[in-house]
């Protein structure tokens, strides 16, 4: 009898001490696949000091505190090689502020461009520029299923078409372009692909750096 209550006792045992096994080993893996999923995550580059003495970083920096703004992570990260960001300053400058293409649509050709090509820093920062600019939360909401929506106009169904043949390896087709054309002046062409062209780029280089979102409120570029 006494053998029929120790065997009983001892799978028991054994089974609990499986089950501790297994919840151990789960948690094992799991922290394992965290501590990856952290290590893969952070920058690849430390940021540049926002306080740097460097004689072209500096002037630029301390402009941006003029205006009220701090230099974000993508300036610090750019600005290991000052002269490079000097120009990818003035030239992201221009293709916000001067030209002849509505704000507005410069910002929706932004967001579908880095939307495509995974660029989750600048799509964040161009949400909320662009909602500044005069886009809705509903159209960016959209974005992924514009084709079945109504809430964007002619122009801006065509910014759309014409940034998915953009950021894809085959040429833009004749079709999309025909329909820029008919919507839109030479000089709005060339604004509206030098700013795509130039995104793609951009959202390249901040998935290869894996930038880090910035993490205090900006106002930085908004309309």
């Amino acid at each position: 009898m006494r053998l029929f209550v120790i065997v009983p006792v001892v799978l028991r045992a054994r089974l609990s001490m499986g089950r501790v096994r297994y919840v151990l080993g789960t948690l094992t893996l799991l922290i394992a696949v965290v501590a990856s999923s952290q290590e893969a995550s952070k920058p690849r580059l430390p940021l540049v000091d926002p306080f740097t003495q460097d004689a072209v970083l500096r002037p630029i920096f301390d402009g941006m505190r003029s205006r009220g703004l701090e230099p974000l992570n993508i300036h610090r990260t750019i600005g290991h090689a000052p002269e490079l960001y000097k120009a990818f300053a003035g030239l992201a400058t221009a293709l916000r502020f001067s030209g002849v293409t509505p704000r507005v649509d410069r910002e929706l050709m932004i967001l579908r461009t880095t939307q495509l090509k995974e660029g989750e820093y600048e799509f964040a920062h161009h949400r909320r520029i662009g909602l500044t600019c005069g886009l809705t939360e509903a159209q960016i909401d959209s974005l992924p299923t514009w084709r079945r929506t109504s809430v964007f106009n002619e122009r801006q169904r065509a910014i759309l078409g014409y940034a998915e043949k953009m950021v894809q390896a085959a040429d833009v087709d004749d079709a999309t372009f025909a329909a820029m054309q008919r919507l839109f002046s030479p000089q709005e062409i060339v604004e509206l692909t030098m700013t795509s062209g130039f995104y793609v780029g951009i959202a390249q280089f901040s998935r290869a750096l894996r930038i880090e979102m910035d993490k205090s409120p900006t106002t930085y570029a908004n309309c």
